[in-house]
């Protein structure tokens, strides 16, 4: 037996999932959208990028700053390393378990 605040919980629950997938299903369009938009420009540019080829024309080029690196040799003075020993650990003793026999030995 459903009693009236649960077949309300119910319904707004229902309600809230449609909003949900309304709202994820309006977000996909809108990538799908800017995808393809995105994607006819880039066919846009190939297709004209194709033509002045055809032409015969210079391509476009755009002038970039290039910077040059000039790398600064650094001498550093090289300490040898130090071997350490090796520090041998103690063994630690085993607590007897309190109220337990000892198992024989065999």
């Amino acid at each position: 037996m459903a009693t009236s605040f649960k077949m309300k919980a119910a319904e707004e629950l229902r309600q809230s999932k449609r909003l949900e997938r309304e709202a994820e299903a309006t977000a996909h369009a809108q990538l799908t959208a800017a995808k393809y938009a995105k994607n006819a420009a880039n066919e846009k540019r190939i297709a004209d990028k194709m033509a002045r080829i055809e032409k015969g024309e210079e391509p476009v080029v755009s002038e970039e700053v290039v910077e040059e690196v000039v790398e600064e040799v650094v001498e550093e003075a090289v300490e040898p390393i130090k071997k350490s020993k090796a520090k041998k650990t103690k063994a630690k003793p085993v607590a007897k378990k309190k109220n337990r026999p000892s198992k024989p030995k065999k």
